[in-house]
Protein backbone atom coordinates (compact mmCIF):
# COMPACT_ATOMS: atom_id res chain seq x y z
CA UNK A 1 0.00 0.00 0.00
CA UNK A 2 3.02 2.74 1.18
CA UNK A 3 4.63 1.53 -2.68
CA UNK A 4 1.12 2.23 -4.45
CA UNK A 5 1.01 5.61 -2.67
CA UNK A 6 4.58 6.62 -3.42
CA UNK A 7 4.29 5.83 -7.03
CA UNK A 8 1.20 7.56 -6.86
CA UNK A 9 3.02 11.21 -5.62
CA UNK A 10 5.81 10.57 -8.07
CA UNK A 11 3.80 10.63 -11.11
CA UNK A 12 1.29 13.13 -10.02
CA UNK A 13 4.60 14.60 -9.48
CA UNK A 14 6.04 13.96 -13.26
CA UNK A 15 2.72 15.40 -14.37
CA UNK A 16 2.55 18.38 -12.18
CA UNK A 17 6.38 19.13 -13.59
CA UNK A 18 5.41 18.77 -16.91
CA UNK A 19 2.77 21.25 -16.84
CA UNK A 20 4.90 23.94 -15.41
CA UNK A 21 7.17 23.33 -18.24
CA UNK A 22 4.57 24.33 -20.50
CA UNK A 23 2.99 26.91 -18.70
CA UNK A 24 6.62 28.58 -18.38
CA UNK A 25 7.40 27.73 -22.12
CA UNK A 26 4.43 29.90 -23.38
CA UNK A 27 5.87 32.70 -21.08
CA UNK A 28 9.18 31.65 -22.31
CA UNK A 29 10.26 35.64 -23.06
CA UNK A 30 9.82 37.10 -19.64
CA UNK A 31 13.10 36.86 -17.29
CA UNK A 32 13.49 33.92 -15.88
CA UNK A 33 10.77 31.84 -17.75
CA UNK A 34 13.86 29.62 -19.75
CA UNK A 35 15.68 28.64 -17.02
CA UNK A 36 12.35 27.43 -14.58
CA UNK A 37 11.42 25.18 -18.03
CA UNK A 38 14.91 23.50 -17.05
CA UNK A 39 13.88 23.15 -13.71
CA UNK A 40 10.65 21.86 -14.32
CA UNK A 41 11.94 19.42 -16.70
CA UNK A 42 14.66 17.98 -14.75
CA UNK A 43 12.01 17.63 -11.78
CA UNK A 44 9.96 15.62 -14.50
CA UNK A 45 12.97 13.51 -15.83
CA UNK A 46 13.53 12.70 -11.91
CA UNK A 47 9.98 12.04 -10.70
CA UNK A 48 9.69 10.05 -14.17
CA UNK A 49 12.66 8.21 -13.42
CA UNK A 50 11.98 7.47 -10.01
CA UNK A 51 8.61 5.85 -10.66
CA UNK A 52 10.03 4.04 -13.41
CA UNK A 53 12.34 2.43 -10.99
CA UNK A 54 9.60 1.21 -8.31
CA UNK A 55 8.13 -0.24 -11.65
CA UNK A 56 10.83 -2.17 -12.72
CA UNK A 57 11.12 -5.98 -11.72
CA UNK A 58 14.22 -6.97 -13.80
CA UNK A 59 17.65 -5.69 -11.71
CA UNK A 60 19.50 -4.42 -14.85
CA UNK A 61 16.06 -2.07 -15.62
CA UNK A 62 16.16 -0.57 -11.99
CA UNK A 63 19.62 0.56 -12.35
CA UNK A 64 18.87 1.85 -16.29
CA UNK A 65 15.78 3.82 -14.51
CA UNK A 66 18.25 4.99 -11.85
CA UNK A 67 20.65 6.13 -14.21
CA UNK A 68 17.95 7.76 -16.11
CA UNK A 69 16.56 9.45 -13.04
CA UNK A 70 19.94 11.04 -12.84
CA UNK A 71 19.64 13.17 -15.98
CA UNK A 72 17.35 15.08 -13.56
CA UNK A 73 18.77 14.70 -10.55
CA UNK A 74 22.12 16.45 -12.37
CA UNK A 75 20.33 19.39 -14.03
CA UNK A 76 17.94 20.50 -11.30
CA UNK A 77 20.52 21.99 -9.20
CA UNK A 78 22.14 23.15 -11.87
CA UNK A 79 19.39 25.08 -13.30
CA UNK A 80 18.27 26.55 -10.31
CA UNK A 81 20.81 27.85 -9.37
CA UNK A 82 21.43 29.70 -12.83
CA UNK A 83 17.78 30.69 -12.22
CA UNK A 84 18.63 32.33 -9.06
CA UNK A 85 21.44 34.32 -10.77
CA UNK A 86 19.16 35.56 -13.15
CA UNK A 87 16.39 36.07 -11.05
CA UNK A 88 17.73 38.04 -8.44
CA UNK A 89 19.62 40.28 -10.68
CA UNK A 90 23.27 38.47 -9.86
CA UNK A 91 24.69 39.17 -13.90
CA UNK A 92 28.02 39.56 -13.28
CA UNK A 93 28.52 35.42 -11.95
CA UNK A 94 25.66 34.73 -14.50
CA UNK A 95 27.73 34.35 -17.64
CA UNK A 96 28.48 31.39 -20.24
CA UNK A 97 31.91 30.70 -18.88
CA UNK A 98 29.82 29.94 -15.59
CA UNK A 99 26.81 27.79 -17.45
CA UNK A 100 29.39 26.00 -19.27
CA UNK A 101 31.49 25.07 -16.38
CA UNK A 102 28.71 23.72 -14.21
CA UNK A 103 26.66 21.99 -17.15
CA UNK A 104 30.43 20.44 -17.84
CA UNK A 105 30.57 19.09 -13.87
CA UNK A 106 26.93 17.79 -14.50
CA UNK A 107 27.84 15.89 -17.29
CA UNK A 108 31.41 14.43 -15.72
CA UNK A 109 29.12 13.21 -12.74
CA UNK A 110 26.77 11.48 -15.51
CA UNK A 111 29.84 9.53 -17.17
CA UNK A 112 30.77 8.39 -13.51
CA UNK A 113 27.13 7.47 -12.79
CA UNK A 114 26.50 6.01 -16.49
CA UNK A 115 30.05 4.25 -15.96
CA UNK A 116 29.72 2.93 -12.75
CA UNK A 117 29.44 -0.90 -13.00
CA UNK A 118 33.56 -0.63 -14.19
CA UNK A 119 34.73 2.00 -11.78
CA UNK A 120 32.81 1.55 -8.80
CA UNK A 121 33.81 5.51 -8.33
CA UNK A 122 29.90 6.84 -7.79
CA UNK A 123 28.94 3.57 -6.12
CA UNK A 124 30.97 1.22 -4.40
CA UNK A 125 28.54 -1.53 -4.50
CA UNK A 126 25.02 -2.02 -5.12
CA UNK A 127 22.28 -4.37 -3.83
CA UNK A 128 19.20 -5.00 -5.23
CA UNK A 129 16.37 -5.54 -2.21
CA UNK A 130 12.66 -6.26 -1.83
CA UNK A 131 12.28 -4.24 1.09
CA UNK A 132 12.68 -0.67 -0.20
CA UNK A 133 10.56 1.67 -2.58
CA UNK A 134 13.40 1.92 -5.03
CA UNK A 135 14.35 -1.75 -5.06
CA UNK A 136 18.30 -0.83 -4.73
CA UNK A 137 20.59 -0.01 -1.99
CA UNK A 138 23.52 1.63 -3.05
CA UNK A 139 26.81 2.12 -1.24
CA UNK A 140 28.10 5.69 -1.56
CA UNK A 141 31.75 5.75 -3.24
CA UNK A 142 34.00 9.15 -3.77
CA UNK A 143 32.17 10.38 -6.65
CA UNK A 144 29.14 10.20 -4.96
CA UNK A 145 29.98 12.48 -1.98
CA UNK A 146 31.41 14.73 -4.37
CA UNK A 147 28.11 15.36 -6.05
CA UNK A 148 26.65 15.46 -2.96
CA UNK A 149 28.87 18.32 -2.00
CA UNK A 150 28.34 19.77 -5.48
CA UNK A 151 24.48 20.21 -5.46
CA UNK A 152 24.21 21.42 -1.64
CA UNK A 153 26.51 24.00 -2.45
CA UNK A 154 24.23 25.22 -5.77
CA UNK A 155 20.94 24.93 -4.16
CA UNK A 156 22.47 26.92 -0.61
CA UNK A 157 23.80 29.74 -2.54
CA UNK A 158 20.72 29.72 -4.76
CA UNK A 159 18.50 29.21 -2.02
CA UNK A 160 20.44 32.20 -0.42
CA UNK A 161 20.00 34.65 -3.13
CA UNK A 162 16.15 33.91 -2.93
CA UNK A 163 16.03 34.45 0.47
CA UNK A 164 17.74 37.66 1.02
CA UNK A 165 14.98 39.00 -2.25
CA UNK A 166 12.77 37.83 0.35
CA UNK A 167 13.51 39.64 2.82
CA UNK A 168 14.34 42.63 1.32
CA UNK A 169 11.91 43.68 -1.44
CA UNK A 170 9.95 46.62 -1.33
CA UNK A 171 6.25 46.27 0.44
CA UNK A 172 4.62 45.72 -2.85
CA UNK A 173 6.28 41.59 -3.47
CA UNK A 174 5.77 40.45 -0.11
CA UNK A 175 3.36 38.20 -1.32
CA UNK A 176 5.46 37.16 -3.73
CA UNK A 177 8.32 36.37 -2.21
CA UNK A 178 6.42 34.36 0.20
CA UNK A 179 5.57 32.05 -2.46
CA UNK A 180 9.60 32.19 -3.34
CA UNK A 181 10.41 30.83 0.25
CA UNK A 182 8.34 28.12 -0.03
CA UNK A 183 9.48 27.06 -3.72
CA UNK A 184 13.44 27.39 -1.60
CA UNK A 185 12.15 25.55 1.32
CA UNK A 186 10.25 22.43 -0.15
CA UNK A 187 13.11 20.82 -1.35
CA UNK A 188 14.98 21.21 1.93
CA UNK A 189 12.23 19.95 3.91
CA UNK A 190 12.48 16.49 2.17
CA UNK A 191 16.40 16.07 1.28
CA UNK A 192 17.78 16.56 4.46
CA UNK A 193 15.96 14.37 6.75
CA UNK A 194 16.51 12.02 4.02
CA UNK A 195 20.12 12.59 3.81
CA UNK A 196 20.45 11.86 7.32
CA UNK A 197 18.30 8.98 7.02
CA UNK A 198 15.45 9.95 8.94
CA UNK A 199 13.32 8.89 5.82
CA UNK A 200 14.10 6.21 3.83
CA UNK A 201 11.67 7.33 0.98
CA UNK A 202 13.34 10.01 -1.61
CA UNK A 203 10.51 12.71 -1.79
CA UNK A 204 12.69 15.44 -3.91
CA UNK A 205 11.77 15.32 -6.91
CA UNK A 206 8.16 15.64 -5.28
CA UNK A 207 9.44 18.70 -3.27
CA UNK A 208 11.00 19.88 -6.26
CA UNK A 209 7.62 19.80 -8.43
CA UNK A 210 5.91 22.45 -5.47
CA UNK A 211 9.13 24.54 -6.32
CA UNK A 212 8.22 24.81 -9.71
CA UNK A 213 4.34 25.38 -8.88
CA UNK A 214 5.23 28.24 -6.35
CA UNK A 215 8.27 30.03 -8.53
CA UNK A 216 5.62 29.97 -11.31
CA UNK A 217 3.15 31.31 -9.31
CA UNK A 218 5.51 34.20 -8.02
CA UNK A 219 6.80 34.81 -11.49
CA UNK A 220 3.57 34.66 -13.59
CA UNK A 221 0.51 34.82 -11.46
CA UNK A 222 2.05 38.22 -9.89
CA UNK A 223 4.47 39.00 -13.15
CA UNK A 224 7.21 39.38 -11.22
CA UNK A 225 9.24 39.38 -14.43
CA UNK A 226 7.32 42.31 -15.63
CA UNK A 227 8.35 44.38 -12.56
CA UNK A 228 10.09 42.27 -10.13
CA UNK A 229 12.76 42.76 -7.99
CA UNK A 230 15.70 42.30 -10.42
CA UNK A 231 13.86 45.17 -12.83
CA UNK A 232 14.03 47.67 -9.34
CA UNK A 233 17.83 46.24 -8.52
CA UNK A 234 18.98 46.69 -12.26
CA UNK A 235 17.62 50.76 -12.47
CA UNK A 236 19.28 51.17 -8.82
CA UNK A 237 22.52 50.34 -10.20
CA UNK A 238 22.39 51.88 -13.96
CA UNK A 239 21.15 55.50 -12.43
CA UNK A 240 23.94 58.11 -12.63
CA UNK A 241 22.47 59.45 -9.32
CA UNK A 242 23.73 58.62 -6.07
CA UNK A 243 21.23 56.87 -3.83
CA UNK A 244 22.18 55.64 -0.16
CA UNK A 245 19.39 53.54 2.14
CA UNK A 246 19.73 54.29 5.74
CA UNK A 247 18.19 52.59 8.40
CA UNK A 248 16.43 53.99 12.00
CA UNK A 249 20.03 54.49 13.24
CA UNK A 250 21.59 56.56 9.77
CA UNK A 251 23.60 53.28 9.10
CA UNK A 252 24.03 52.49 5.74
CA UNK A 253 22.29 49.22 4.18
CA UNK A 254 22.46 49.74 0.87
CA UNK A 255 24.19 52.67 -1.87
CA UNK A 256 24.39 52.01 -5.54
CA UNK A 257 27.25 52.40 -7.75
CA UNK A 258 27.27 56.07 -8.54
CA UNK A 259 26.42 56.51 -4.64
CA UNK A 260 30.03 54.78 -3.59
CA UNK A 261 31.63 56.97 -6.70
CA UNK A 262 30.36 59.84 -5.28
CA UNK A 263 31.97 59.90 -2.15
CA UNK A 264 34.59 57.23 -3.11
CA UNK A 265 33.21 54.92 -1.12
CA UNK A 266 34.74 51.19 -0.11
CA UNK A 267 32.53 47.83 -1.19
CA UNK A 268 32.22 47.33 2.35
CA UNK A 269 30.75 50.39 3.32
CA UNK A 270 27.29 48.67 4.31
CA UNK A 271 26.44 48.81 8.25
CA UNK A 272 28.95 51.76 8.49
CA UNK A 273 27.25 55.37 10.11
CA UNK A 274 26.35 57.98 7.05
CA UNK A 275 27.97 60.57 9.90
CA UNK A 276 31.10 58.74 9.38
CA UNK A 277 31.13 59.22 5.25
CA UNK A 278 29.43 62.34 5.23
CA UNK A 279 31.40 65.04 3.55
CA UNK A 280 30.78 67.83 5.58
CA UNK A 281 28.13 68.62 8.54
CA UNK A 282 25.91 70.56 7.26
CA UNK A 283 25.68 67.79 4.81
CA UNK A 284 24.49 64.84 7.43
CA UNK A 285 22.47 67.14 9.38
CA UNK A 286 20.69 67.56 6.86
CA UNK A 287 19.79 63.81 6.51
CA UNK A 288 19.79 63.37 9.79
CA UNK A 289 16.96 65.64 10.66
CA UNK A 290 15.26 63.47 7.97
CA UNK A 291 14.25 67.34 6.18
CA UNK A 292 12.29 66.40 2.92
CA UNK A 293 13.19 69.48 0.80
CA UNK A 294 16.39 69.34 -1.44
CA UNK A 295 19.42 70.88 -0.43
CA UNK A 296 22.33 71.86 -2.70
CA UNK A 297 26.17 71.59 -0.94
CA UNK A 298 29.44 71.86 -2.28
CA UNK A 299 30.70 68.34 -1.73
CA UNK A 300 33.99 69.24 -1.99
CA UNK A 301 34.12 72.68 -0.16
CA UNK A 302 34.03 71.01 3.97
CA UNK A 303 32.72 73.58 5.64
CA UNK A 304 33.11 76.09 3.05
CA UNK A 305 30.41 78.27 1.51
CA UNK A 306 29.73 77.65 -2.02
CA UNK A 307 30.93 80.73 -3.02
CA UNK A 308 34.51 79.86 -1.48
CA UNK A 309 34.55 77.20 -4.06
CA UNK A 310 33.56 78.14 -7.31
CA UNK A 311 35.64 75.61 -9.34
CA UNK A 312 33.52 72.80 -6.64
CA UNK A 313 30.69 70.60 -7.39
CA UNK A 314 27.71 71.05 -6.49
CA UNK A 315 24.85 68.37 -5.02
CA UNK A 316 21.69 68.44 -4.37
CA UNK A 317 20.66 66.33 -1.48
CA UNK A 318 17.08 65.00 -0.38
CA UNK A 319 16.17 62.30 2.46
CA UNK A 320 12.98 60.89 2.08
CA UNK A 321 11.61 58.38 5.09
CA UNK A 322 10.85 54.76 4.48
CA UNK A 323 7.86 53.75 6.83
CA UNK A 324 6.64 50.20 7.22
CA UNK A 325 2.30 49.41 6.77
CA UNK A 326 2.14 50.89 10.21
CA UNK A 327 3.43 53.92 9.56
CA UNK A 328 6.72 53.33 11.75
CA UNK A 329 9.51 54.88 10.37
CA UNK A 330 12.06 52.19 9.82
CA UNK A 331 15.08 54.52 7.68
CA UNK A 332 15.14 56.77 5.26
CA UNK A 333 16.61 56.62 1.39
CA UNK A 334 19.25 59.68 0.74
CA UNK A 335 19.12 60.92 -3.15
CA UNK A 336 21.90 62.62 -4.09
CA UNK A 337 22.09 64.34 -7.37
CA UNK A 338 25.23 66.41 -9.49
CA UNK A 339 23.58 69.45 -9.87
CA UNK A 340 27.25 71.19 -10.88
CA UNK A 341 26.16 72.23 -14.59
CA UNK A 342 23.27 73.87 -13.36
CA UNK A 343 24.79 75.78 -10.33
CA UNK A 344 27.49 77.30 -12.66
CA UNK A 345 24.63 77.90 -15.62
CA UNK A 346 22.77 79.90 -12.69
CA UNK A 347 25.92 81.98 -11.60
CA UNK A 348 27.03 82.72 -14.89
CA UNK A 349 23.56 83.54 -15.93
CA UNK A 350 23.81 86.25 -12.91
CA UNK A 351 27.02 87.32 -13.70
CA UNK A 352 25.43 88.01 -17.49
CA UNK A 353 22.58 89.87 -15.63
CA UNK A 354 25.06 92.22 -13.84
CA UNK A 355 27.07 93.09 -16.68
CA UNK A 356 23.64 93.97 -18.58
CA UNK A 357 23.26 96.15 -15.62
CA UNK A 358 27.11 97.52 -15.35
CA UNK A 359 27.01 98.35 -19.01
CA UNK A 360 23.34 99.92 -18.69
CA UNK A 361 24.69 102.12 -16.05
CA UNK A 362 27.74 102.65 -17.73
CA UNK A 363 26.10 103.95 -21.29
CA UNK A 364 23.36 105.82 -19.24
CA UNK A 365 25.45 107.45 -16.64
CA UNK A 366 29.62 107.38 -16.87
CA UNK A 367 29.22 107.51 -21.38
CA UNK A 368 26.67 110.19 -21.14
CA UNK A 369 28.95 112.67 -19.32
CA UNK A 370 31.73 112.40 -21.47
CA UNK A 371 29.30 112.72 -24.52
CA UNK A 372 27.69 115.53 -23.39
CA UNK A 373 31.13 117.38 -22.09
CA UNK A 374 32.52 116.83 -25.99
CA UNK A 375 29.18 117.67 -27.30
CA UNK A 376 28.88 120.83 -25.23
CA UNK A 377 32.80 121.90 -25.57
CA UNK A 378 32.38 121.60 -29.23
CA UNK A 379 29.50 123.96 -29.56
CA UNK A 380 31.20 126.43 -27.83
CA UNK A 381 34.61 125.92 -29.83
CA UNK A 382 31.95 126.39 -32.82
CA UNK A 383 29.91 129.44 -31.75
CA UNK A 384 33.74 131.41 -30.59
CA UNK A 385 36.40 129.60 -32.00
CA UNK A 386 38.55 128.74 -28.77
CA UNK A 387 40.69 125.86 -29.23
CA UNK A 388 40.86 125.31 -25.24
CA UNK A 389 36.99 123.68 -25.93
CA UNK A 390 38.18 121.45 -28.58
CA UNK A 391 40.83 120.07 -26.21
CA UNK A 392 38.43 119.48 -23.54
CA UNK A 393 36.11 117.72 -26.11
CA UNK A 394 39.04 115.59 -27.65
CA UNK A 395 39.65 114.63 -23.71
CA UNK A 396 36.36 113.84 -23.12
CA UNK A 397 36.33 111.27 -26.07
CA UNK A 398 39.27 109.49 -24.94
CA UNK A 399 37.17 108.99 -21.63
CA UNK A 400 34.78 107.24 -23.73
CA UNK A 401 37.20 105.45 -26.05
CA UNK A 402 38.80 103.99 -22.37
CA UNK A 403 35.38 103.00 -20.98
CA UNK A 404 33.78 101.26 -24.24
CA UNK A 405 37.07 99.18 -24.31
CA UNK A 406 37.16 98.10 -20.73
CA UNK A 407 33.13 97.52 -21.35
CA UNK A 408 34.17 95.46 -24.50
CA UNK A 409 36.93 93.24 -22.32
CA UNK A 410 34.49 92.78 -19.49
CA UNK A 411 31.71 91.53 -22.23
CA UNK A 412 34.65 89.46 -23.89
CA UNK A 413 35.91 87.90 -20.16
CA UNK A 414 32.23 86.94 -19.74
CA UNK A 415 31.70 84.68 -22.41
CA UNK A 416 35.09 83.64 -23.76
CA UNK A 417 35.18 79.77 -22.71
CA UNK A 418 38.60 78.83 -21.03
CA UNK A 419 41.21 76.61 -22.93
CA UNK A 420 43.83 74.96 -20.44
CA UNK A 421 47.64 74.46 -21.59
CA UNK A 422 50.93 74.88 -20.05
CA UNK A 423 52.04 78.53 -19.60
CA UNK A 424 55.29 80.00 -19.11
CA UNK A 425 54.48 82.72 -16.59
CA UNK A 426 57.93 84.78 -17.70
CA UNK A 427 56.90 84.52 -20.95
CA UNK A 428 53.34 86.24 -20.18
CA UNK A 429 54.69 88.86 -18.28
CA UNK A 430 57.30 89.76 -20.71
CA UNK A 431 54.59 89.92 -23.55
CA UNK A 432 51.76 91.67 -21.02
CA UNK A 433 54.90 94.24 -20.13
CA UNK A 434 55.30 95.05 -23.61
CA UNK A 435 51.49 95.73 -24.51
CA UNK A 436 51.24 98.36 -21.67
CA UNK A 437 52.58 102.11 -21.56
CA UNK A 438 54.54 101.98 -19.23
CA UNK A 439 56.64 105.10 -19.44
CA UNK A 440 59.69 105.53 -16.64
CA UNK A 441 58.23 102.43 -14.49
CA UNK A 442 60.76 99.45 -13.91
CA UNK A 443 59.96 95.32 -13.99
CA UNK A 444 61.38 92.92 -11.70
CA UNK A 445 60.11 89.05 -12.84
CA UNK A 446 61.07 86.25 -10.13
CA UNK A 447 59.01 83.84 -11.65
CA UNK A 448 60.03 80.92 -13.92
CA UNK A 449 56.89 78.61 -13.04
CA UNK A 450 54.66 76.96 -15.54
CA UNK A 451 51.01 77.49 -15.14
CA UNK A 452 48.01 75.43 -16.17
CA UNK A 453 46.16 78.21 -17.84
CA UNK A 454 44.29 79.84 -20.63
CA UNK A 455 47.03 82.13 -21.85
CA UNK A 456 45.14 84.74 -23.69
CA UNK A 457 43.79 85.34 -20.16
CA UNK A 458 46.29 85.10 -18.32
CA UNK A 459 47.87 88.19 -20.12
CA UNK A 460 44.79 90.47 -20.15
CA UNK A 461 44.89 89.32 -16.32
CA UNK A 462 48.64 90.44 -15.87
CA UNK A 463 47.98 93.37 -17.81
CA UNK A 464 45.26 94.82 -16.06
CA UNK A 465 47.54 94.23 -13.16
CA UNK A 466 50.58 96.00 -14.01
CA UNK A 467 48.23 98.61 -15.99
CA UNK A 468 46.94 99.26 -12.36
CA UNK A 469 50.45 99.65 -10.71
CA UNK A 470 51.43 102.03 -12.96
CA UNK A 471 48.30 104.46 -12.74
CA UNK A 472 48.14 104.77 -9.15
CA UNK A 473 52.28 104.33 -8.13
CA UNK A 474 52.86 106.87 -11.04
CA UNK A 475 55.17 106.73 -14.36
CA UNK A 476 58.75 105.71 -11.38
CA UNK A 477 56.80 102.60 -9.78
CA UNK A 478 58.38 99.43 -9.71
CA UNK A 479 56.20 95.88 -10.44
CA UNK A 480 57.36 92.89 -8.99
CA UNK A 481 56.03 89.38 -10.53
CA UNK A 482 56.85 86.56 -8.22
CA UNK A 483 56.26 82.69 -7.75
CA UNK A 484 54.30 81.58 -4.63
CA UNK A 485 53.96 77.88 -3.27
CA UNK A 486 50.85 77.62 -4.94
CA UNK A 487 50.80 80.37 -8.10
CA UNK A 488 51.97 84.01 -8.55
CA UNK A 489 51.71 87.37 -6.66
CA UNK A 490 51.97 90.78 -9.03
CA UNK A 491 53.36 94.04 -6.28
CA UNK A 492 54.18 97.45 -6.49
CA UNK A 493 56.23 100.48 -4.57
CA UNK A 494 53.39 102.71 -4.97
CA UNK A 495 50.95 103.92 -2.30
CA UNK A 496 49.30 100.60 -1.55
CA UNK A 497 45.48 100.03 -0.86
CA UNK A 498 44.11 100.71 2.78
CA UNK A 499 42.76 97.89 4.46
CA UNK A 500 39.37 98.96 4.98
CA UNK A 501 39.02 99.10 1.16
CA UNK A 502 40.54 95.91 -0.04
CA UNK A 503 37.35 94.20 -0.09
CA UNK A 504 35.94 97.02 -2.40
CA UNK A 505 38.54 97.27 -5.30
CA UNK A 506 37.24 94.31 -7.81
CA UNK A 507 33.69 95.76 -7.72
CA UNK A 508 32.63 96.83 -10.99
CA UNK A 509 33.07 100.61 -11.10
CA UNK A 510 35.17 101.20 -8.21
CA UNK A 511 38.39 103.49 -8.34
CA UNK A 512 40.15 105.84 -6.19
CA UNK A 513 40.81 108.44 -9.95
CA UNK A 514 39.11 110.55 -11.24
CA UNK A 515 39.76 109.53 -14.33
CA UNK A 516 39.62 105.43 -13.42
CA UNK A 517 36.93 103.22 -15.18
CA UNK A 518 36.69 100.95 -12.15
CA UNK A 519 36.97 98.10 -14.33
CA UNK A 520 40.35 96.85 -14.77
CA UNK A 521 40.44 94.62 -11.24
CA UNK A 522 36.52 93.84 -11.93
CA UNK A 523 37.97 92.29 -15.30
CA UNK A 524 41.18 90.52 -13.32
CA UNK A 525 38.56 88.98 -10.96
CA UNK A 526 36.43 87.95 -13.72
CA UNK A 527 39.08 85.90 -14.80
CA UNK A 528 40.53 84.43 -11.86
CA UNK A 529 36.61 83.04 -11.11
CA UNK A 530 37.13 81.69 -14.86
CA UNK A 531 39.82 79.43 -13.69
CA UNK A 532 38.79 78.13 -10.45
CA UNK A 533 42.00 80.25 -8.67
CA UNK A 534 41.76 82.80 -5.87
CA UNK A 535 42.98 86.38 -5.00
CA UNK A 536 43.65 88.21 -2.54
CA UNK A 537 45.22 92.01 -1.92
CA UNK A 538 48.20 92.21 0.82
CA UNK A 539 50.71 94.93 1.42
CA UNK A 540 53.63 94.43 -0.41
CA UNK A 541 57.26 94.46 1.63
CA UNK A 542 57.85 97.97 -0.32
CA UNK A 543 54.78 99.49 1.16
CA UNK A 544 52.61 99.29 -1.80
CA UNK A 545 50.10 97.01 -2.79
CA UNK A 546 50.62 93.19 -3.15
CA UNK A 547 47.73 91.04 -5.23
CA UNK A 548 48.14 86.91 -4.34
CA UNK A 549 46.76 84.58 -7.09
CA UNK A 550 46.02 81.53 -5.27
CA UNK A 551 45.00 77.76 -5.93
CA UNK A 552 46.85 77.39 -9.51
CA UNK A 553 47.42 74.57 -10.59
CA UNK A 554 51.15 73.57 -11.41
CA UNK A 555 52.29 71.57 -15.09
CA UNK A 556 54.73 69.71 -12.75
CA UNK A 557 51.30 68.90 -10.32
CA UNK A 558 49.22 68.27 -13.18
CA UNK A 559 51.47 65.59 -14.80
CA UNK A 560 52.22 64.06 -12.05
CA UNK A 561 48.57 63.38 -10.68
Amino acid sequence: MVQQGYRLVLGLACVLACWIAYKAWRNREATGARLLVGVALATAVWAGGSLGLTLATAPTAELRWLQFSYLGIVAAPVTFFILALEYTGQNQYRSPATSGSLLALGGGILGLVWTNPYHQLYWARIEYVADVPSGLATTPGVGFWGFVVFTYVLLLVGSLLFVRYAFTAPHLYRSQTTAILIAVGAPWAVNVPHALQFMSTDLTPVALSVTTVALWWAMFRYRLTDIGPIALRTVFESISTGVYVLDRHDRIVDVNAAGKDLLDLPDDVIGTPFREIAPHSDFYEHVHHKTDQPEIFALDASDQSEEDTPAGRYYEVQATPVESASGTREGQIVVVNDVTDQQRQQKQLERQNERLEEFTSVVSHDLRNPLNVAAGNLTLAQENGDGDHLERADQALSRMETLIDDLLALAYVGTQSTDLEPVDLEEVVADAWETVDTHGATLVTQADTILIADRSRLHQLIENLIRNAIEHGGEAVTVTIGDRANGFYVADDGPGIPVNERDEVFETGYSTREDGTGFGLNIVREIVDAHGWGIAVAESAEGGARFEITDVDLAEEASAA
